[in-house]
């Protein structure tokens, strides 16, 4: 359960930075707030990366205690 909120909320802030970056500011040219949508689209996968980095870790870790524990 843990883990589905920590994936929501990293699902979350790069599109809340987005439409605050977009909405919050003065309008822009177009090509400056594409720049923006690539900074957020790379925060959102590296994230994405890092959780899943995360889970893998968690998951070897699980394995290597039951493996050493069996001993």
């Amino acid at each position: 359960m843990l883990l589905k909120i920590i994936a929501l909320l990293s699902a979350a802030i790069p599109l809340v930075l987005f439409l605050r970056k977009m909405f919050g500011a003065r309008p822009t040219k177009f090509g400056a707030a594409m720049r923006e949508a690539k900074k957020q689209i790379d925060l959102a996968i590296t994230i994405f990366i890092c959780i899943v980095g995360a889970i893998v870790v968690f998951a070897l870790a699980k394995l290597a205690w039951g493996w050493w524990t069996a001993m």
